[in-house]
This record gives C-alpha cells, sequence and structure tokens, in this order.
C-alpha cells in the first residue's frame, strides 16, 4: 500500500510555526520518492524517523529556496552522518543542476568539489514531457510563478499500481495546473492566500470557483499562508459539495489508492 506523508505544509515564511512543503511518497515497487526540499526538510525527514540516505530520488516542482534550499544539507549529510552508498538521483526542470550546484557553493565552498562516497545524477524535465524516475512515471506541466528562462512545473505522478497524484508546486491558477490535476486520485495543492492578489500563487477565493468542475477525486491543501491556516475550520464549511478537500497539516499521513468509479 502507498502512502504520501505531509513533511513540510508551510509557505516561504515558516508560516504558524510549519516546516517549508515538501512530501514523501512510499510504497511497493518504486522509491521512496521526495518532491522538492527546502531548507526545514532535513528537519522534518529526521522528525519523522525518516533516512534521507534511504530515499531514492528527489524531485523539484521549481527552484526556489523554500523548495530545494536543503540540497547542501543532503548533500554533506550524505557524506558525513548518515552515510549514503546509493546514487542521488535528481530530477528537476530546467536548469536544476547548474543551480543546484551554484547553491551547495554558496553553502560549503570548496566542499562541492570534495569525493564523495556516492554518484550523483540530474535529470532536468521540460513542460510537457514525461520521465520514469524512481519507479513511478512523472509528467511536467507548465506552472506560472517565475519569469523565463525559469521554467517551474506542476508535477503528475503515475505508481507501479496505477494510482495519479499531482502536485500543484508553486503556481498561480493556470491551464498546466489544470491539466495536471484532471482526474488525479490525489491532489496536493498550494493554497498561499485566501484572496487575490497574493504574487503567483493560487488563493482560496480561486480555488472555490474551480473546484466544482475539477475531476481531482481527493484534494489537499497546503503551502498555507497564515491567513489560511487560522481559517481552516470556516474555509472547510465553504468547500462546495461533493469536493473532497483537506487542509495538509506537517505529519500528515495518507493512504493513497486508485480510484474506482
Amino acid at each position: 500500500m502507498a502512502q504520501l506523508t505531509f513533511v513540510g505544509t508551510s509557505d516561504a515564511f515558516n508560516a504558524a510555526g510549519r516546516l517549508h512543503s515538501c512530501y514523501l511518497l512510499e510504497g511497493d515497487g518504486f522509491g521512496p520518492l521526495m518532491i522538492d526540499f527546502g531548507a526545514t526538510a532535513l528537519a522534518g525527514l529526521r522528525r519523522l524517523g525518516k533516512d534521507p540516505s534511504a530515499i531514492r530520488g528527489y524531485a523539484f516542482t521549481h527552484l526556489h529556496g523554500d523548495h530545494i534550499g536543503g540540497w547542501p544539507f543532503l548533500v554533506i549529510d550524505g557524506m558525513f552522518h548518515a552515510v549514503r552508498r546509493d546514487t542521488l538521483a535528481v530530477l528537476g526542470p530546467v536548469g536544476s543542476e547548474a543551480r543546484l550546484d551554484a547553491l551547495l557553493r554558496v553553502a560549503y565552498g570548496g566542499l562541492a568539489d570534495k569525493e564523495r562516497p556516492y554518484a550523483s545524477t540530474v535529470e532536468e524535465l521540460l513542460p510537457g514531457a514525461t520521465a520514469d524516475f524512481a519507479g513511478v512515471r512523472i509528467e511536467g506541466f507548465p506552472a506560472r510563478h517565475m519569469k523565463p528562462p525559469e521554467q517551474p512545473l506542476c508535477l503528475r505522478i503515475e505508481l507501479p499500481d496505477g494510482t495519479t497524484v499531482a502536485f500543484s508546486g508553486d503556481t498561480a491558477m493556470c491551464d498546466g495546473l489544470l491539466a495536471a490535476a484532471a482526474g488525479v486520485d490525489v491532489l496536493v495543492a498550494e493554497c498561499s492566500g485566501l484572496a487575490p492578489p497574493c504574487g503567483d500563487h493560487c488563493s482560496w477565493e480561486e480555488w472555490c470557483e474551480v473546484l466544482p468542475s475539477l475531476t481531482a477525486k481527493r484534494i489537499f491543501f497546503t503551502h498555507l499562508g497564515t491567513d489560511v491556516r487560522a481559517a481552516v475550520a470556516r474555509l472547510l464549511a465553504e468547500v462546495p459539495a461533493g469536493s473532497d478537500v483537506a487542509f495538509a497539516d506537517d505529519g500528515l499521513v495518507v493512504t493513497l489508492e486508485r480510484y474506482q468509479a
């Protein structure tokens, strides 16, 4: 049985004392697979008793610090602490390899050139492309969050048993997000504010407009800003009839099952 763990559920500002948004997928025949890895991710994994060196792949939706900021700590953890022997495999948007290398060099300088006890690979995924990664199939959709040449992604992941999970990453409401979410068993979607404007992010007001037509079977809102977190009880009462919606918190574990019509 596959499961999804919400390691962190906050925005870039650690609103309401939560960790940066990141997620762990585990199950038979694939992974474990981590989606995003902000600066607080290593602490979040350890808090949950998870070994980062046992994670088979790390996938990034985009290259902002609250989604990749934990990379230097992951690298040195595998070198000196929970020593990694297996390949540290990364899948991310265009520019991932250069950005991750630069981030490591800013954090630890010449240590970036030190020999490691494990190999590293970085595969870059274009919007519209698919990849087989850590035992799953990952499809990238264009997110609306960063200016070119950045190409942020919404991700749709198909597990070996056919279960599908979509991750919005950070994005304003857009066609790419809705396409990634279409028909999935679980959608993990950002909800950074109560109403626009909230930058290139989704708001609760915008989600209420699209929920009645959304075909995702279950929806978990994350990347919650302070105002959204404080209003969760009220927002749940506003959920349109027929929508299966929850607001995630750090440490939430969800069993993943393929929806049967």
